[in-house]
């Protein structure tokens, strides 16, 4: 397998079998028969690329191997093989149930993240609505009903009194709430993808990387410097756009870069630790320049927030360094170039 690093319980065995019993030594890109017994007339790949189950492995023919489409082929086949939802009330009923694990479990789904913010929030709903009931229940059972319908009314002025609070204090909430649901979901990421990806031609993501860092560190030093008073307040509004242009390159190149040093094997990053902190840094400062701080925070947090994102990027940046061979040979190969132009240079004047 072309792929490498498989997660720590993967059972590369059992899952070869069970890719091979379950195209009963047929190519499943062309459906050419192959002898599971000759490592010469096939190839197990992977459908998704780091994606360790035995469903993602596909059996293919030497020949198909080699072909670009497959992968196109294999999807086609499976999709035409897959049984169609059940039409009738009873059907979709008992169908449900596997629908919601599908779509709230499956590793390769797009868009998982906003999947599980969208049904923590609604859960989150659901336990706010869910409790005056509960106080009622409880307080006419173990007390009295009237102390069950006072505990009712209770409940529901304080869960309708959150329409009074102030838009600062549900936009810290809220941020609060992303954090923790991201960093689960980039923890999950983690075990599902452990090593990295690269097409054909990839530039080094970290050269991009580099310059937004630049951008954003200048705008947060920018707005620290105006914070303590050693820079004018006019120029607030300039490093707010600087930071922000650099700190969203940051969040968005972070990842590619970590996953083309892994596949490339530049070093051994633990991709957690470095895209979230930088990922979400950014939402911190942003929420803190939108709203302001917490009343318990000075002023000053909003600049040190904003510059959280750019020092993590730095922070990558120096620690990758001394592992790229590619960049060390570069830099050796320019510090030769200008030794010969200023030999070159001396003989001249001589």
């Amino acid at each position: 397998m072309k792929d490498a690093t498989p997660q720590p319980d993967y059972d590369m065995a059992g899952a070869y079998l069970k890719a091979l019993g379950r195209e009963s030594s047929h190519c499943e890109a062309c459906g050419r028969e192959v002898d599971g017994n000759d490592l010469d007339t096939f190839i197990i790949a992977l459908l998704e690329a780091n994606v360790f189950t035995a469903e993602n492995h596909v059996v293919l023919c030497r020949r198909c191997e080699k072909r670009d489409g497959w992968r196109e082929a294999v999807r086609k086949k499976r999709a035409e093989e897959k049984p169609l939802p059940p039409t009738s009330l009873r059907g979709k009923a008992q169908n449900l149930p596997h629908i919601l694990k599908d779509y709230l479990t499956d590793p390769t789904a797009r868009f998982l993240f906003a999947r599980r913010f969208g049904v923590l929030a609604l859960l989150l709903v659901g336990i706010l609505l869910f409790i005056p009931p509960v106080a009622a229940v409880v307080g006419t059972l173990f007390i009295s009903p009237n102390t069950g319908m006072q505990w009712f009314d209770q409940s529901i002025t304080t869960i309708t009194g959150i329409r009074n609070t102030s838009i600062s204090t549900l936009a810290w909430a809220f941020t609060g709430l992303f954090g923790i649901v991201y960093f689960a979901h980039i923890a999950e990421r983690e075990r599902n993808d452990p090593t990295g990806w690269a097409g054909e031609w990839n530039p080094p993501k970290w050269y991009a990387l580099a310059v937004y860092t630049v951008i954003g560190l200048y705008g947060a030093v920018v707005l620290i410097l105006v914070a303590v008073g050693d820079a004018p307040a006019g120029r607030r509004f300039g490093a707010q756009i600087l930071w922000f242009v650099g700190s969203l390159g940051i969040a968005y190149q972070i990842k590619d870069a970590l996953r083309l040093d892994l596949v490339r094997m530049v070093w051994e990053p633990r991709r957690e630790l470095w895209e979230f902190p930088t990922r979400y840094g950014f939402v911190l400062a942003l929420t803190a320049v939108a709203v302001g701080p917490l009343a318990s925070l000075p002023t000053l947090t909003t600049p040190l927030l904003a510059a959280l994102t750019p020092t993590v990027s730095t922070a990558y940046i120096i620690a990758r360094m001394p592992h790229d061979r590619v960049f060390r040979d570069k830099c050796i190969a320019a510090q030769d170039r200008l030794l010969d132009i200023f030999r070159i240079r001396d003989n001249d004047d001589n």
